[in-house]
């Protein structure tokens, strides 16, 4: 018997609660309520509560809802079992910015090999991370079997590094660029949210990538 497949816009809603609770988990909180969660996601606390009942997640009365169950139901419906592993494209002040954004790891997101075209920069330890050359992109991303991958290149080159991508098989794009990219059908291209569209896409990554 297959995986069950849920609509777009409940693992979209999914994602924001995760994504919400996590935060909360890391501030100390133990429980939190439909109420708090709608208050931050601008989901309506009803539509909240049945998502919640359809997946067999029940609260208690005045207390509300256990986080670390959530984040363990959550994660095991969106199909996130493992870390992450993820690939940025572009070394520049931008991708320093994305490397030095320390929430990333808090959700189990790894970005272990970055690329650049930069003599310069080649070489060069950013954040822990040893720059390896663009040229090498394609081999890495294919022996490692990396399947998402950030892009914060330069406008005129955000198309070209994404070819590439595609053709390495990387099957989710988090386009920082300011310019829209085209991709095949089976390859999801994000360009909001990263946190909040990552989480959402472990659900798309767990039924088209891990099951194949």
């Amino acid at each position: 018997m297959g995986k069950k497949i849920y609509s777009e816009g409940v693992i979209s809603r999914l994602s924001q609660y995760l994504k919400h609770i996590v935060q909360l988990k890391g501030v100390g909180k133990r429980t939190v309520t439909s109420l708090e969660i709608s208050s931050h996601t601008k989901i309506n606390s009803a539509e909240i509560r049945r998502d919640l009942i359809f997946f067999g997640l029940k609260g208690k009365r005045g207390v509300g809802f256990n986080i670390e169950e959530l984040i363990s139901s959550f994660n095991k419906i969106l199909g996130y079992n493992d870390r992450v592993h993820i690939a940025l494209v572009g070394a520049g002040n931008l991708g320093k910015a994305i490397l030095n954004y320390k929430i990333l790891d808090k959700f189990g997101f790894k970005i272990g090999d970055v690329f650049d075209n930069d003599p310069d920069v080649i070489g060069k330890t950013i954040s822990g991370r040893k720059v390896k050359d663009i040229l090498e992109m394609k081999n890495v991303i294919q022996e490692k079997r990396i399947n998402v991958a950030i892009i914060a290149v330069p406008e005129d080159s955000a198309q070209k590094v994404t070819d590439i991508l595609v053709e390495a098989g990387i099957k989710v794009v988090i386009n920082y660029t300011s310019v829209p990219v085209k991709v095949p059908k089976y390859v999801d291209v994000q360009t909001t949210d990263p946190i909040e569209k990552l989480l959402h896409t472990l659900y798309y990554l767990s039924n088209t990538v891990y099951t194949s």
